[in-house]
């Protein structure tokens, strides 16, 4: 008996032996690029036409804020997509692109907290909007901006600072918002 086991497990192993020998090898190609540039993005101050990372909000009087939900001070500001000649950018044509604006949420999440620090204002944030007035939320994509094929393109916002309490108390209102371009 145990040589018939024996015989049969050699046979078994010998089948499958002979079964791999059938197996075939083969390439895969992989065809792609990376491409070393993104679309510069400059951001502009439409009244004077300068170029900085800082939006001047000016200064507005604790005392103007009488109540919770309301915005002084609106600054526009210009995020400026650089395409076409003497950039690495190539905009497709019918291209859109959308800002996300990303920063610490005051406590409501609807708007951007003021710094911590010392002499800090509280009561209020800083309130992004589009094009169309649109409230831009933390983390949360604009509506579509059609780009230029091509050439520059301005995707206009304003900032304002928005009370959120109903005391606003007088000191630093700064904040820090970071953004992402996403051209689709």
């Amino acid at each position: 008996m145990k040589k018939s086991l024996l015989a049969l497990s050699l046979g078994l192993a010998a089948s499958l032996a002979g079964t791999s020998a059938f197996a075939n090898t083969g390439t895969i190609n992989f065809e792609g690029r990376i491409t070393s540039g993104t679309c510069a993005i400059e951001i502009v101050n439409p009244t004077d036409g300068t170029v900085g990372s800082l939006v001047k909000m000016g200064t507005v009087n604790a005392s103007q804020f009488t109540g919770i939900g309301q915005e002084y001070n609106g600054k526009a500001f210009i995020l400026r997509v650089k395409a076409g000649s003497g950039s690495s950018c190539t905009i497709p044509t019918g291209s859109t692109a959308t800002v996300t604006f990303s920063g610490i949420a005051d406590t409501s999440g609807d708007y951007f907290a003021i710094n911590s620090g010392l002499d800090v204002a509280t009561g209020v944030a800083i309130s992004l909007r589009d094009n169309n007035r649109a409230a831009l939320k933390p983390g949360v994509e604009s509506a579509e901006y059609d780009l230029v094929t091509g050439g520059e393109t301005d995707l206009r916002f304003n900032a304002y600072y928005r009370s959120t309490a109903q005391t606003v108390t007088a000191g630093i209102a700064s904040a820090d918002v970071g953004f992402v371009v996403a051209i689709k």
